[in-house]
């Protein structure tokens, strides 16, 4: 028995490594965010999995923009500012 225990997935304690591959985890978390969003502000249910499609594309660019301008800023923009 205690060898069956032993060869469980225990998740907390072992968790998947997927450290390469952390940075696709935004869209599903950006889709979990706009279904919350779009279920609060909808108010006609009609179009709701349109308005979930348009929130998720807008935070993945967004997050990816915020992520460009950051790369920009850091290499090129800081050194010119702050002196050596």
């Amino acid at each position: 028995m205690s060898l069956l225990v032993s060869l469980a997935y225990r998740p907390f304690l072992e968790p998947l490594h997927i450290e390469r591959y952390w940075y696709l985890l935004i869209v599903p978390i950006s889709f979990f965010i706009a279904m919350a969003y779009k279920a609060v502000r909808v108010s006609d249910l009609r179009r709701y999995w349109l308005g979930v499609g348009v929130l998720t594309v807008q935070i993945v660019l967004g997050m990816a923009a915020l992520g460009v301008f950051a790369f920009l800023f850091v290499q090129y923009i800081a050194p010119t500012i702050v002196p050596r």
